[in-house]
């Protein structure tokens, strides 16, 4: 069975940074839970925007679906060949204790901490959904997350990466810690 590192953070906050840097120099797989929800928008044959995006995110967290989210990274894990993945995105501890579960292990979890105003403007400037992203939507967002769990997932976390600095600090901090979770 391969590693798997759990990244977790509130929107904006660089998980993706992180599990690309990650891939880039630990030859990892990445699983996004995101990916999960933005297939199901599209099977469902809703246009991609904030209110399918928040509506479905809402339906996988809700009454206990968040399983559906994690036997999917679980058959995409068992699938992968590879030695490293990197799981993206869980939204709360039920997820974390369903996939440890399904691997019969524990999960190192890195939880991807900015603050609050650097996180707004990248998720602005990422323009996931073109025009209709607003600052509204945003703060929204993240009430949201942290009505499913998130708070308490970031909290959980034992390996802590700060953010608020520039992608090179960011980089170097991902690396010297993955070096250390590879070492156990």
């Amino acid at each position: 069975m391969p590693k798997v590192i759990l990244i977790v953070g509130m929107p904006g906050s660089g998980k993706s940074v992180v599990a690309d840097i990650i891939q880039k120099n630990f030859k990892a797989k990445i699983i996004q839970s995101g990916d999960i929800i933005r297939k199901q928008i599209e099977r469902k044959g809703l246009k991609f925007s904030p209110s399918a995006d928040a509506a479905v995110a809402h339906w996988f967290h809700s009454y206990g679906r968040e399983t559906l989210i994690v036997q999917q990274v679980y058959e995409q894990i068992k699938r992968s060949r590879m030695d490293l993945i990197i799981v993206e995105g869980f939204r709360n501890v039920n997820e974390l204790e369903v996939l440890e579960d399904l691997l019969n292990h524990k999960i190192s979890v890195i939880a991807i901490k900015a603050n609050a105003r650097k996180r707004y403007l990248r998720e602005l400037k990422r323009k996931r959904f073109s025009r209709g992203e607003t600052m509204e939507y945003i703060k929204n967002r993240d009430i949201s997350e942290k009505h499913h769990g998130i708070a308490r997932i970031i909290s959980k976390a034992k390996h802590k990466i700060n953010n608020d600095g520039t992608e090179k600090q960011l980089e170097k901090r991902t690396i010297s810690l993955v070096k250390r979770l590879l070492k156990k």
